[in-house]
């Protein structure tokens, strides 16, 4: 690094920050007015800064990049704060047994269809997972548990996207296909909950049809959130050998990432209901805030040439895979008589 670079990086790692913080806060303004997923919103404005702005981008990289990876890490740890194990067990075994057979396949069969569609591996398990467990922040997580590869920065982008887009579609249509089914509230819930993509569109779905189903929808959700520590822990070991990693680390070591470490260790915390409600609240809006700035970091690292050299065939998975889980989930509501 040159002098003049050592001397502007302080004022360009700020600035950086303070740019994804303005971007998050554009988006979550507009996802709360309009009730557009923050997440698609802030990675339009993201891309569209770097489109105008393409100086100001590159002035600010130090804190765009920091943003893209330190602060994404951050904001999956304190997901952990919206896990709370007495929600999760009044739902009643079947139900947690369910939703837990179903992400299983979901991550299972999600791969398998990825890589029958000629995805790499990486790609295929970030997309699996983002529809398994919570959309957005699930691929975010994913994408930081594997080796970095020239383009999958670029590919989560569209994962992304793609499952954002979904989610909102799901969220309009499933509860027109748990009414066409004839689902009692409870199995509602489970459809809802157990097969829409990210938090907020479940939330939008489930009260929409009543608040008895919006509160179990959402909790149901949160099982599935309560899986980004096994399953991307899971994924961390399976991609140790790969990559710039040595082999045999594989077998000489586990250590699953700091940050799904910490995702634990704060849901057992609130759990354990020692600390107020009302420092779990706030660490669940620092949590939107990061990962949404997070999101836009990336929007900013991403122009739009770059999308069209992505793989053509990733909507197609994620469509597919989608509908691998809707499969699933409404075999196995159905199978229990929920």
């Amino acid at each position: 690094m040159t002098e003049a670079a050592r001397r502007r990086f302080p004022s360009a790692f700020a600035g950086g920050l303070l740019l994804c913080a303005l971007i998050a806060k554009l988006a979550l303004l507009a996802s709360a007015f309009a009730g557009l997923p923050a997440m698609l919103v802030v990675l339009a404005l993201g891309m569209a800064t770097r489109l105008a702005l393409p100086r100001l981008t590159a002035w600010a990289a130090p804190g765009i990049g920091f943003t893209s990876a330190t602060v994404l890490r951050a904001g999956v740890a304190l997901l952990g704060f919206r896990v709370v194990a007495d929600d999760l067990l009044a739902l009643g075994w079947p139900a947690l047994a369910l939703v837990l057979a179903s992400v299983a396949a979901t991550v299972l069969g999600g791969i398998g269809i990825a890589r029958l569609l000629r995805q790499p591996a990486d790609l295929a398990t970030v997309s699996a997972t983002s529809v398994a467990i919570c959309g957005a922040s699930a691929a975010l997580a994913a994408s930081a548990a594997v080796p970095r590869r020239p383009g999958l920065e670029r590919e989560t982008v569209l994962v992304i996207l793609i499952v954002s887009l979904m989610s909102t579609a799901a969220m309009l249509g499933y509860p027109l296909i748990a009414r066409a089914l004839d689902f009692s509230p409870g199995a509602t819930a489970l459809l809802l909950g157990g097969a829409i993509h990210d938090v907020a569109q479940v939330a939008g779905a489930g009260f929409a049809v009543s608040e008895e189903v919006g509160v179990r929808s959402v909790t149901v959700k949160m099982i599935r959130v309560a899986c980004l520590l096994p399953v991307v822990t899971g994924i961390a070991f399976a991609f140790l050998g790969s990559g710039d990693a040595q082999a045999g680390r594989r077998w000489r070591a586990v250590r699953p990432p700091t940050f799904l470490v910490l995702f634990f260790l704060f849901a057992v915390v609130t759990s354990t209901a020692l600390l107020p409600p009302q420092v779990s609240q706030l660490a669940g809006t620092a949590a939107a805030w990061l990962l949404t700035a997070a999101v836009g970091a990336i929007g900013l690292k991403t122009g739009f040439g770059e999308l069209r050299a992505a793989r053509p065939t990733l909507a197609l998975t994620l469509l597919a895979q989608t509908g691998w889980q809707l499969l699933v989930v409404t075999a196995l509501i159905l199978w229990i008589g929920a």
